[in-house]
């Protein structure tokens, strides 16, 4: 089957792998991309599996958040030249703060809302002829809290590429242990930033995804020549060490100095220490894609 370059590209700015691999993948899935991308990740050849609205190649992330509401936003425009100018960075903030202060649930109903006489489509298109370079807003996401024991964390990297919101619960209002908490929350959201997970704990990840990876792991050990049983627990194996690089709280945690295995293991860590449960109720992610 002849598979298009294009096609290449795009899978391999997706996922981030090399460009055989990606080539090879679209030739097993018969040019199917969501496939292709599930048998990179079942191979490793993926570091990570990159959301699909992740079109532009350049932009910046914006964040207001107050710990109780937090809005995240992607503005995106077509040069890096323009993404580090200070007025759009400025612009971007602005939107963000403008979002802050509305009720919206997808980027289309956002876009809709009224920004000072205008909707903030129209808003954004103006700027269009400012900065020469189409501008548009990729992606935006409000989360709240529900109760005084739920805290929002935000992470927003020098460069304004990388952006990370989290919702933490603990047992107790926040205001009770408040610096281990903020410690907690800030090394929650270098852990996301840095190790790019994709789901909290092994039970949010989709049942019929663990059974395909499952199934592509063990139809290629059978492949190999190993019998079934054997290619059962190589299955298993692999299927483990792909969720242990894509769930949170499977993951290697980051801080070497602290000497805790993993995520999970950093969290009952904290647990302990402030006599509470901790829950890690939900995570955003955003990254500026090339």
């Amino acid at each position: 089957m002849s598979i298009s370059m294009d096609l290449i590209k795009q899978l391999r700015e997706e996922t981030g792998a090399g460009m055989t691999d990606c080539k090879n993948a679209l030739i097993e899935s018969n040019g199917d991309i969501e496939k292709a991308r599930r048998i990179l990740l079942a191979k490793g050849a993926a570091k990570a599996v990159k959301k699909l609205d992740r079109l532009t190649k350049e932009g910046v992330i914006s964040i207001k958040n107050n710990g109780s509401k937090a809005v995240m936003i992607e503005l995106a425009c077509e040069t890096d030249f323009v993404a580090r100018n200070e007025k759009f960075i400025g612009l971007a903030k602005n939107i963000s703060e403008f979002l802050f202060e509305q009720n919206f649930s997808s980027v289309e109903e956002a876009l809709k809302l009224s920004y000072n006489g205008k909707d903030l489509q129209t808003y954004i298109n103006e700027n269009i002829s400012i900065f020469g370079e189409n501008i548009k807003l990729s992606r935006a996401i409000s989360l709240e809290v529900e109760k005084d024991t739920q805290v929002i964390f935000d992470y927003l990297h020098f460069n304004n590429r990388v952006g990370v919101l989290v919702l933490v619960e603990f047992e107790k209002p926040f205001s009770e242990n408040q610096e281990e908490k903020k410690e907690f929350g800030n090394k929650t959201v270098f852990q996301i930033a840095s190790m790019k997970p994709l789901y909290v704990d092994l039970s949010s990840v989709p049942p019929e995804e663990i059974e395909e990876q499952k199934k592509m792991a063990f139809e290629q050990a059978k492949s190999e020549g190993k019998p079934d049983h054997i290619a059962q627990k190589i299955a298993e194996g692999k299927v483990n060490k792909i969720f242990e690089d894509s769930v949170l709280f499977e993951q290697t945690f980051y801080d070497d100095s602290l000497k805790i295995p993993k995520f999970k293991d950093y969290m009952n860590f904290v647990s302990s220490k402030i006599g509470e449960k901790i829950l890690v109720r939900k995570f955003v992610r955003f990254e500026i894609s090339k």
